[in-house]
């Protein structure tokens, strides 16, 4: 057995004998893991520095590309003397990553070699936007994303021996939330676990319909667009969805998204947005304090930049998120930026409810940096514009926004509407699109469809259209 492996291997059992990967699965406790979810904060702060230096270390002496990448920028790993510190290492983006992939195919010189042969499950992002890039999940790495999973889902969404919870993310093969999650972090918490698919339910959606209806599904997992089709589906037909909790992932929740949720899911009582990513990051929403995610400290460091400068934003000031996994070892991915754009103000008093010490978000992830547009020189994200396409009537809250210029004079956006709509009905909803994101009606162009007729990816709506020419 090599060296590297001993080392991965002990680090992995340190992690359980020390609870921070609770093996105990089912419990009384009201948290999952409330030795870690309520760690003071000066211990919090010690463990992060603590891990940060383990980590940099690690990527050091054992990955080809930091080393290389890292030497060319001038860091070095003694640089770090604490977690704050994080700042000073060079960030990583997906160019720079994608360039190593494409020269040494598959996981490029990043990955750990001794532990790129035990692999236990590859993850791949989209490729949208060229090649994807892929990730290698090991058994340390897996097992402490499973756990992150079950603190939420215990503690938050009541997902507990007995409960029924319906995946409906993606089910490939390469998506770390999709099969991992189910088939784990549920029978972490004994429930029983439908792997449902949400890129399904459009071909097969009397089939689904008919399992949330004879499983009597507590909890259901998906995007929040999804969530409202098969609500709207269900006062359709003439039937009430039985979900308890509806768990909202792959895109920021607007305020009135929830409201028309719990419209047409008239048993839902809780629903929590889940921000995260394919690598393995995530922030959760505290139920009793909308727009508030948690982050697990002991898992990942986040910082917020200047996408222009590089440079660490002020605090209250919004700019570009970047993380860093503490305990990716087989791949790390140390502060690779994420794309999002949030602002830099963090809350990290225990929350009333559960009294978890972790800090929060003080207000939602809104999206990504590449979705942020200019109309008449306003910067603007959909989800400003959901908000607002939700208060006008009879709308399915369907829409996507087409973005053609870097400058545009006019918002275009196609919504769907279960109405014939006429002159009046257009102008108003001009206006109160205007009025919600701060233009004028003239300023607002609608092409009005039916219901079904946006563009949709998979199981996620498609809310941002990017029509500007490629240079």
């Amino acid at each position: 057995m090599s060296s590297v492996l001993q080392e991965y291997e002990a680090i992995h059992k340190e992690l359980r004998d020390e609870g921070f990967i609770r093996t105990d699965y089912i419990h009384s406790d009201k948290l999952w893991n409330p030795k870690i979810m309520t760690m003071k904060r000066e211990d919090l702060e010690k463990l992060k520095t603590f891990r940060l230096k383990r980590i940099v270390k690690w990527a050091w002496d054992h990955s080809e590309f930091y080393r290389r990448f890292w030497k060319s920028k001038g860091f070095e790993p003694d640089m770090i003397k604490d977690w704050r510190d994080v700042v000073k290492i060079p960030i990583l983006r997906k160019d720079e990553l994608r360039k190593d992939l494409q020269s040494n195919p598959p996981f490029g010189t990043i990955m750990v070699p001794e532990l790129a042969r035990r692999i236990r499950f590859v993850g791949a992002t989209s490729g949208s936007t060229g090649m994807p890039t892929f990730q290698g999940w090991g058994a340390l790495e897996l097992d402490y994303f499973e756990e992150g999973q079950a603190r939420y889902l215990w503690t938050f969404a009541d997902v507990k021996p007995t409960t029924v919870y319906a995946n409906y993310l993606n089910m490939s093969g390469f998506y770390s939330w999709g099969p991992p999650l189910v088939e784990t972090a549920m029978w972490r918490c004994g429930a029983t676990a439908i792997a449902g698919g949400g890129e399904t339910y459009f071909s097969w959606k009397n089939r689904h319909n008919l399992i949330f209806r004879l499983w009597k599904v507590d909890v259901l997992a998906t995007t929040p667009w999804l969530h409202r089709l098969i609500g709207e589906e269900a006062v359709k037909e003439g039937w009430e969805t039985p979900f308890k909790v509806l768990l909202l992932h792959g895109g920021a929740a607007a305020e009135n998204t929830k409201k028309k949720l719990f419209a047409v899911h008239p048993n839902a009582k809780l629903a929590i947005s889940v921000w995260g990513t394919t690598d393995g990051h995530m922030a959760i929403e505290v139920p009793n304090l909308p727009g508030q995610l948690v982050v697990w400290e002991d898992m990942e460091i986040f910082d917020i930049v200047d996408p222009k400068t590089d440079e660490p934003a002020a605090e209250g000031e919004r700019g570009e998120l970047i993380a860093t996994l503490l305990n990716h070892f087989t791949m790390p991915l140390i502060r690779y930026s994420l794309g999002d754009y949030v602002k830099n103000e963090f809350l990290t008093d225990p929350d009333p409810t559960y009294g978890i010490t972790h800090m929060r978000f003080a207000e939602p992830i809104p999206g990504r940096v590449e979705w942020m547009f200019k109309v008449k020189g306003k910067l603007l994200l959909p989800i400003y514009v959901e908000d607002a396409v939700n208060e006008i009537p009879d709308t399915t809250g369907m829409f996507n926004v087409f973005v053609y210029d870097n400058e545009m004079d006019k918002l275009k956006i196609r919504i769907e509407t279960t109405r014939n709509p006429d002159r009046k009905y257009d102008e108003e909803a001009r206006q109160k699109l205007a009025e919600r994101i701060g233009l004028d009606k003239d300023d607002v162009e609608i092409e009005w469809v039916k219901p079904g007729e946006t563009i949709w990816t998979g199981y996620k709506l498609q809310v941002f259209v990017d029509q500007r020419k490629k240079k």
